[in-house]
């Protein structure tokens, strides 16, 4: 198997963030992610692409994640959904319909939008809604700031949501998203 680390984005290295990412993503058997992509986690997004095992399925909306990640759950593949942390608000209620409905553990990653140290003044709002609304669904989260923690937390996330059978969010921070310190 081909590993992110011998892959390029045109003529520069992927990120050590979305190698691990992805490599993480092969670890936990993940074979489908839906997302709408954003500028925090942009090399992640090239790095799914160029790799023939795992389909990436970009949306509109992000109330369309949850759809296709428990479709995808249905239907036998492991899947996660990435979003920026805003898309929450969007995606409430399909998550809230198919967790407290019917157990579906999704697994969704979000990156961190509004995190200490923002620079947009509009990014703040979304992290002053982020955790009330995770606690409203009474998703957990986990928050990966850490490059090295993100295979083992990408593989708690779906021992989490497997046993539970509920889903679970990774916020992803620091040196794991673009321009982070690694």
């Amino acid at each position: 198997m081909t590993t992110v680390h011998e892959q390029s984005v045109g003529t520069d290295r992927v990120p050590r963030y979305a190698q691990e990412f992805v490599n993480g993503l092969h670890e936990a058997a993940v074979t489908l992610v839906g997302t709408l992509p954003e500028s925090h986690l942009k090399s992640v997004y090239v790095a799914i692409d160029r790799d023939p095992a795992i389909d990436l399925v970009r949306v509109s909306n992000e109330a369309e994640l949850p759809g296709i990640v428990a479709g995808s759950y249905l239907g036998g593949r492991r899947a996660l959904m990435i979003m920026e942390n805003s898309g929450l608000r969007q995606a409430c209620e399909p998550i809230a319909r198919f967790s407290f409905a019917h157990q579906v553990p999704l697994v969704m990653v979000v990156s961190y939008r509004g995190d200490f140290g923002e620079a947009n003044w509009w990014g703040h709002n979304h992290a002053q809604v982020m955790g009330p609304l995770l606690e409203a669904l009474r998703i957990p989260m986990k928050i990966v700031d850490r490059v090295d923690d993100i295979k083992p937390m990408l593989r708690k996330a779906f021992d989490h949501a497997g046993a539970s059978q509920w889903p679970v969010c990774l916020v992803m921070t620091g040196e794991c998203t673009e321009g982070g310190a690694a």
